[in-house]
């Protein structure tokens, strides 16, 4: 530690002086074998950084001492009085009191100025300026590319949550020191937070071949949102390497994920047998269950859940996962009952009663999930949703005023959604008079959620059709926000509502201007382009655009079967339409995925799609319009 007694300036200035030091000054000798102790550090006493040795605390020490003392009397710009020979004479006996072996603390030869910037980086880690400390190690790390420095950078750009250093020195330190593990697991970290999946992976194999835990699984839950051929990469990798470690429980749960994701769902089902022929992980299980549904055996995936649920009635996760499968495959009857089991486990967990409360709701019982949300109130358990859905009961039961009353009281989440409500139900024979004042006087009151609040407003006026109001808004609140991707996105909807393609095109390619990689902006913008225009290769591009952001997003992929529809490329819309309604049971997915059936002459699956749609949505303007118009 650096002394009380010694001020922060007056020590810098001593640092400073180092670099005007004469020829003869090299990192040799003491100084070099003490540079070498204190190159070694790492932080000592800082916070967050891992534990020293005693032995190299004093090591530290002892050289600030000595810079100090040897700083004062070599430096020639600095003037000592003169000293007698007694005093120089003590100098050895300092070192001889405390020797410190070189082979514990090897030298680091540095230049003058890498050894002036290491030691302002080490104080200013001391007087708890890390942002200092940071830049000048991380710059130092780039280049020396020593091992020692990379190492300190990363632990000190991880505890700062600086990732943009941490990837780069983390990877130096894995490179420059291949043997350690903890400057691998360090920069797969890094990597998987960067989304460099593929790199990451290389640093997880040394882990594991170094013998430390790599944590494959990491990198398959993160690969769901990569491109289909990187994907197929990664799980080339995963599977090389499982030649070599053919029992590895993560890898093989990893193969099993990144099988999943790439459509061998059969073959990741064998995996996952594989691994509950031992212990029966619940992730293997959850997995299990999610390749199942993938597989459309979902009798098969509840029966499997029901008979692990039966083996370990106690395991929560396991049940309240059961529960929601259920809740998913509209078996709410049996859902309640799993809920209910857990509800008498676990009498005020607050998540178990809104469940509750909202299947309730879906059987219109009503008195039932009052009940609920009642007692989630008394509670003190997520009182916002609580008092929402009081207030959508209350509205169902034509009870405006205990409605509005409830939706008063909602905080948090559902704050927007219940403003929104509240407006509605102010809107009286079409005047919404009332309902505008209301939301501007929240506005005031809220600024920190005007722009949500605005967009309520806009949302009201475009449910009473008042399309042109709309524009007026949301422009009177772009001429402040010029560059606000929320009202701009809006407006350009609204555009396409009234007619008005150049709104929604200049609109939509500001959003992109202003952010590339606006996946949402570039779909709505190249399906409107390929739906209205005959604009179908500038559309292409967006849509693929989007899909390289969002692979797995059903709403880009039924947009790209458009577009390859509009193209005549009937082979690619069929395939993507055919993905998309999987993804998606949608009415204008299947409005057009029927339409591209029908063009290519298979009219028996086109009305065997529109006829399911229409039994999921029995009012679809989507496909109600397709029919009439194809149909003779």
């Amino acid at each position: 530690m650096i002394p009380d007694c010694i001020e922060y300036k007056q020590l810098i200035g001593k640092i400073q002086s180092m670099r005007m030091l004469s020829s003869e000054l090299q990192v040799d000798g003491i100084f070099s074998h003490l540079w070498g102790c204190f190159s070694g550090f790492l932080f000592c006493g800082g916070p967050g950084f891992g534990r020293c040795r005693p032995a190299r605390r004093f090591c530290f020490e002892g050289l600030l001492s000595l810079l100090l003392i040897g700083g004062c009397a070599t430096a020639p710009v600095v003037q000592e009085e003169p000293v007698d020979e007694a005093p120089a004479a003590q100098m050895p006996e300092v070192v001889k009191k405390e020797p410190i072996p070189p082979k514990i603390y090897p030298v680091a030869r540095f230049d003058k100025e890498t050894l002036y910037e290491l030691l302002v980086a080490e104080v200013a880690g001391y007087r708890n300026q890390f942002d200092i400390a940071l830049e000048r190690y991380g710059d130092q790390a780039l280049i020396t590319r020593d091992a020692g420095v990379a190492a300190r950078a990363t632990l000190l750009a991880a505890y700062l949550k600086r990732d943009d250093v941490a990837i780069k020195t983390a990877q130096i330190w894995a490179e420059v020191d291949p043997d350690n593990l903890e400057a691998h697991r360090h920069a797969a970290e890094q990597l998987v937070k960067a989304g460099q999946l593929e790199k990451a992976v290389t640093h997880m194999e040394a882990v594991k071949e170094l013998g430390g835990l790599a944590n494959f699984d990491m990198v398959a839950f993160r690969a769901a949102g990569l491109d289909q051929q990187t994907k197929e990469n990664l799980l080339k990798m995963i599977s090389e390497m499982l030649l070599r470690f053919p029992q590895d429980e993560q890898l093989l749960f990893s193969q099993a994920v990144l099988m999943e994701q790439t459509g061998k769902a059969a073959q990741a089902l064998d995996v996952t047998d594989q691994l509950l022929s031992g212990k029966r992980d619940i992730n293997v299980i959850i997995l299990r269950v999610n390749i199942l549904k993938r597989l459309e055996r979902v009798e098969e995936a509840v029966e499997f859940l029901r008979a692990e649920v039966s083996a370990r009635p106690e395991h929560k996760r396991l049940r309240e996962y059961f529960a929601r499968l259920l809740s998913q495959e509209s078996l709410l009857d049996q859902a309640r009952e799993q809920y209910l089991e857990l509800l008498a486990r676990s009498p005020q967990d607050g998540d178990v009663l809104f469940a509750l409360a909202l299947i309730a709701m879906e059987q219109e019982q009503d008195d039932v999930a009052v009940d609920h949300l009642a007692n989630m109130i008394k509670l003190g358990r997520r009182e916002g949703e609580a008092h929402y859905f009081l207030g959508s009961i209350a509205e169902r039961r034509e009870d405006s005023a205990l409605a509005i009353q409830e939706y008063n009281q909602v905080k948090g989440d559902y704050f927007i959604a219940a403003q929104g409500r509240i407006a509605a139900l102010m809107v009286v024979n079409d005047e919404l008079t009332e309902a505008r004042t209301y939301l501007e006087i929240a506005r005031a009151e809220f600024p920190d959620m005007r722009i949500q609040l605005v967009l309520v407003e806009a949302q009201l006026l475009t449910d009473h059709a008042e399309l042109s109001s709309v524009i007026d808004l949301l422009g009177t609140f772009l001429s402040e926000s010029p560059d606000d991707a929320d009202l701009l996105y809006f407006r350009a909807m609204t555009g396409e509502k009234a007619g008005d393609l150049d709104l929604l095109e200049s609109d939509l390619r500001r959003i992109i201007e202003l952010d590339p990689k606006n996946a949402d902006a570039l779909n709505a913008l190249g399906y409107t382009l390929t739906d209205q225009t005959e604009r179908h290769d500038e559309a292409l591009d967006l849509i693929t655009r989007a899909l390289a952001i969002r692979p797995n997003e059903p709403a880009f992929i039924d947009s790209m079967g458009w577009v390859q529809y509009r193209l005549m490329n009937y082979e690619k819309a069929l395939t993507y339409l055919r993905q998309a309604l999987t993804l998606m049971r949608n009415d204008e997915v299947a409005a057009h995925l029927g339409e591209v059936l029908w063009v290519v002459g298979d009219k028996v699956e086109a009305n065997k799609i529109w006829q399911e749609g229409l039994e999921r949505e029995p009012d679809s303007k989507f496909l109600k319009d397709v029919i009439e118009r194809l149909k003779p």
